[in-house]
């Protein structure tokens, strides 16, 4: 990597941080101007489109930078694992440790998620979507699931991720100072999601 790449991706990364620093203090994405995001960075406004189209294609660059590591890491704790049980298990595991060390992206990624920007909303529903896929892949490898139409195994891997992204948000409320309640949090919502899996285990569809 040359020095004049290097500084690029550096001024890429500062103004993706200037960003978050300023949503750290509760606001939406749509209400950031680009000034105040190249000020908090301490750049010109005019080298901002040196590195982003738009401030959507900031927030479309923040959305993808912070859901592809999870997914990369969520993806490398399954791997070998040998039962549905502990395939939520891992994920959740990761999961939580993830949104906790990455909170500023989170909670942007929670308020942007149902209002703001169309274009940020969507991003992320697609994220969500391929966290979905990803999952289906991995219970197929499991000889029930296998029976299944993939239709329905489809259904309940969508099922397990968007009720591990609606935990982001309870997360995030959560102090990090208390333990007893973040374990407390953490079992309930393997507890929760085993059951949706045990559900799902057991339901057939109705014949057409």
């Amino acid at each position: 990597m040359t020095l004049r790449v290097e500084r690029k991706l550096q001024t890429r990364h500062t103004l993706m941080d200037a960003a978050l620093k300023l949503l750290d203090e509760g606001r939406s994405f749509a209400s950031l101007s680009l000034r105040e995001v190249t000020r908090e960075a301490g750049i010109v406004p005019t080298a901002f489109y040196r590195h982003f189209e738009s401030m959507d294609d900031l927030g479309l660059a923040l959305v993808e930078s912070t859901i592809s590591t999870l997914r990369q890491l969520v993806r490398g704790a399954r791997q070998h694992l040998q039962t549905g049980n502990m395939i939520i298990s891992a994920s959740v595991k990761v999961f939580l440790e993830f949104v906790s060390l990455n909170h500023r992206e989170f909670g942007f990624a929670v308020r942007e998620r149902f209002g703001g920007s169309a274009v940020i909303r969507h991003a992320i529903a697609r994220e969500i979507h391929v966290f979905s896929q990803d999952l289906a892949a991995d219970l197929l490898r499991f000889p029930l699931f296998n029976q299944m139409r993939r239709q329905d195994v489809d259904m309940v891997a969508g099922f397990l991720v968007t009720s591990v992204a609606n935990a982001a948000g309870e997360w995030l409320e959560i102090d990090p100072q208390d333990e007893l309640l973040r374990v407390a949090y953490r079992e309930a919502l393997v507890k929760q999601l085993r059951l949706l899996l045990l559900g799902a285990m057991a339901w057939r569809p109705t014949p057409t």
